[in-house]
């Protein structure tokens, strides 16, 4: 049984360990839109702190999940401008697996955030999201394209994890979304740790 609880965290660290740059080419063939539309999904790193924000906004109540998914929705939209008109193109990984750490661990610890921490929480989850998917030549309009189906994406997937997370009543459900939040918090640590061991 410890080797199942170990098998699933470190599957998941598999999948954010830096690899070569094909965040935005890695799924050639399909469309800018459906490319942008899935960017999220086939980035685990942007997947993880998706998954845990959605689920502590969600967890925090009705009035975190109104300003949650609004200021998540805005930041993206601003990280992606803001990738679009200059920043420099850099690995976000960290940023994303720490941003994921803190939000899963709030929700892997049962405790309601109050809704301005939740909410808040959500600004930078958004903000490195959105200038960590922006696409290459965002400019062209297949890159604006590429680029609002992200935000389209990344909106919708959060939405429904916090509308998931907020109707949860029964015990069970509660224990199960405590565990997704162990597990990333023990993905998330896992890849920091990586990171500090791979710097020395």
């Amino acid at each position: 049984m410890k080797s199942c609880r170990l098998i699933l965290p470190a599957a998941a660290l598999l999948g954010v360990i830096p690899q070569a740059a094909h965040a935005h080419g890695a799924l050639e063939g399909v469309g800018d839109f459906y490319a942008g539309l899935l960017h999220p999904l086939v980035a685990p790193a942007e997947m993880l702190v998706i998954v845990a924000t959605g689920l502590l906004i969600g967890r925090s109540g009705l009035a975190a999940c109104r300003y949650g998914i609004l200021a998540f929705a805005s930041a993206v939209a601003a990280g992606l401008v803001f990738g679009s008109i200059g920043a420099a193109s850099t690995d976000r990984t960290t940023s994303l697996a720490l941003l994921a750490l803190v939000a899963a661990a709030m929700v892997a610890s049962g405790l309601r955030a109050p809704a301005w921490i939740a909410a808040g929480l959500a600004v930078p989850a958004g903000l490195v999201l959105g200038l960590d998917a922006t696409p290459e030549g965002s400019m062209r309009l297949g890159g604006v394209l590429s680029g609002l189906a992200t935000l389209l994406g990344a909106v919708a997937l959060i939405t429904i994890l916090a509308a998931l997370a907020l109707r949860i009543e029964r015990h069970w459900q509660r224990i199960a979304a405590q565990v997704a939040g162990s597990w990333i918090t023990a993905s998330a640590m896992l890849y920091l740790a990586y990171q500090i061991v791979g710097l020395r």
